[in-house]
């Protein structure tokens, strides 16, 4: 089944990057970058942050260590991180790239006006962002960049980078500032070669709630509606999907999905992981994807997969679950 674009407050361009509670920042940055081949962008000491990607955005994948119930702030005393978060390893939030800043403030601008409840507002110097929940409770950040050529303003450990903004006086620059044609770099060192982080997986015991959610406010749109799971896309037609929900008795974040150029590149990950000795905590072979999916060393889940040109059918799964196939 498909569903018509309704009118929403954001018009995401994109999935531009997921960001994860760790328990240990250089353990897992190791995992993500020697294992995975995401290569470290820049990171933050004070923020205990680490930032990885392909080049596409700043980041692919972003993660913080756990709070452990201590607040944490950003530039001029912001309280970025508060103590009662990040207690437990899982997902931090999902980011969602607009076109721009007028986008961006517009919208704002009208969930202030419908009372719309929202959580903070700030300038990450490559970035402005609104932070808020899904019904579910997942956070979820929707941002324009600012800055084209980020590599020249974020690269290797960085004083503390978040502060302030206010989208109620912003500017609202018109432009994009996206880089449209990116260098792409990965850890050549790595046994994977991801090309880009193409959607991710949310398990709800609410589908309809988080469908509305995503489609009334974060403007996504319903790609396909199939045995139950919804699969949400935004306005780049490159991409085939950016979130899917999959129905289940209670909420959780299971995987985010990396793709690779093609089947060649991943018999050559699946090799070089068994030469490290790196466990596969499941294989996928369907008409549609080939993948392998991996555990980090906080056993959070992510896909690593290749496309094949046959549609999607979960009718004829028979005995692998959906959320794998999705």
């Amino acid at each position: 089944m498909t569903a018509t674009r309704q009118a929403s407050y954001f018009t995401p361009r994109r999935l531009g990057h997921v960001n994860l509670w760790v328990d240990d920042i250089p353990t897992s940055e190791r995992f993500y970058s020697d294992v995975c081949g995401l290569r470290v962008e820049f990171s933050e000491p004070e923020l205990v942050a680490t930032f990885l990607g392909t080049g596409h955005t700043p980041h692919d994948l972003g993660m913080i260590q756990k709070t452990n119930g201590v607040d944490r702030y950003g530039k001029d005393g912001l309280l970025q991180l508060p103590g009662t978060i990040g207690l437990h390893a899982g997902l931090n939030h999902l980011a969602w790239e607009l076109e721009n800043e007028a986008d961006l403030v517009a919208a704002f601008r009208r969930l202030k006006d419908d009372g719309v409840p929202t959580d903070i507002t700030v300038d990450h110097q490559v970035a402005h962002s609104v932070y808020m929940f899904d019904p579910d409770g997942n956070y979820n950040e929707f941002y324009c960049d600012t800055v084209k050529e980020w590599r020249q303003v974020l690269s290797g450990p960085m004083a503390l980078i978040t502060t302030h903004w206010d989208p109620l006086t912003a500017e609202g620059f018109t432009e994009s500032r996206y880089d449209t044609d990116p260098v792409l770099r990965t850890n050549t060192a790595a046994p994977m070669r991801p090309w880009r982080i193409t959607h991710a997986v949310l398990e709800t015991a609410r589908i309809e709630e988080m469908t509305r959610f995503y489609t009334e406010i974060g403007g996504l749109h319903v790609v396909a509606h199939e045995e139950g799971v919804v699969y949400l896309g935004a306005t780049q037609a490159q991409y085939d999907h950016h979130l899917v929900l999959v129905p289940a008795n209670s909420a959780s974040y299971h995987h985010a999905s990396f793709q690779l150029a093609d089947e060649a590149t991943l018999d050559s990950a699946i090799a070089g992981l068994q030469t490290q000795g790196v466990a596969i905590a499941r294989q996928v072979d369907l008409p549609w994807k080939r993948s392998i999916f991996l555990r980090d060393p906080d056993g959070l889940c992510s896909e690593w997969y290749a496309k094949r040109p046959a549609p999607r059918a979960l009718s004829a799964l028979g005995e692998l679950d959906l959320v794998e196939a999705a």
